[in-house]
């Protein structure tokens, strides 16, 4: 079991703080206004109305022993500098913090925050991938030019197995996991016998520029 700190109850951090809670983690949530308190205040830990811009009352609540503080304030961004700062010299270990910009999330990482995300800039990106390319259902970018990308299996591929599909020496793409949508099954590692069937999705690891040549 985790502890955790979400500051901020907009959308993006109240699915958060209910998510962790009901993967039975301890999760204390924190918002300037009463109204979004009362909502959460049952589906988490503890819920507290705090001004995060005022450090000693912070402190009454936010240790050094739990394991990671989410801020997600908006565009209020003075209170979310502020209360990664005062995060940081509460001994917070872990802090990752919603930015707005670019130059928001500079000033974040200077700060004392460990990782900074930008939710809407992601999921702009995902969609654009998704239009760009119609049969990829997801896109998780590792070190430059590799990813790892769920595709819906091009029709060339079915009644095939793996072996004779040949795909990393054709296209130096790995299949690390086959999901049977019907059945909602996952085969991870799959062995070179395996034929793919129809409705299935393949998860594959490699250069963004030999998966997209599997699509076409």
């Amino acid at each position: 079991m985790g502890q955790f700190v979400v500051i901020g109850l907009g959308n993006f951090g109240y699915y958060v703080a209910v998510t962790l809670f009901e993967a039975g983690n301890q999760v204390l949530a924190i918002d300037a206004n009463s109204k979004k308190i009362e909502q959460i205040k049952d589906k988490v830990t503890q819920a507290v109305v705090i001004n995060v811009k005022e450090k000693e009352v912070l402190s009454e609540f936010v240790s050094s022993d739990i394991d990671a503080a989410i801020v997600s304030l908006g565009d209020n961004i003075e209170a979310s500098i502020l209360s990664t700062l005062y995060l940081k010299e509460l001994g917070v270990k872990k802090i990752i913090v919603k930015a707005v910009n670019d130059e928001h999330g500079q000033i974040l990482k200077m700060i004392g925050a460990m990782e900074v995300i930008y939710p809407e800039k992601e999921e702009a990106f995902r969609l654009a991938k998704r239009l760009i390319s119609p049969n990829l259902i997801e896109h998780i970018p590792l070190a430059p030019e590799y990813s790892i990308m769920e595709i819906a299996v091009p029709d060339k591929f079915v009644g095939k197995s793996l072996k004779e599909l040949k795909l990393r020496s054709k296209y130096n793409v790995e299949v690390i996991a086959i999901k049977d949508v019907l059945q909602d099954t996952l085969v991870l590692i799959p062995e070179a016998d395996v034929k793919i069937k129809p409705d299935s999705v393949l998860m594959v690891i490699g250069k963004e520029e030999d998966i997209n040549k599997l699509k076409v």
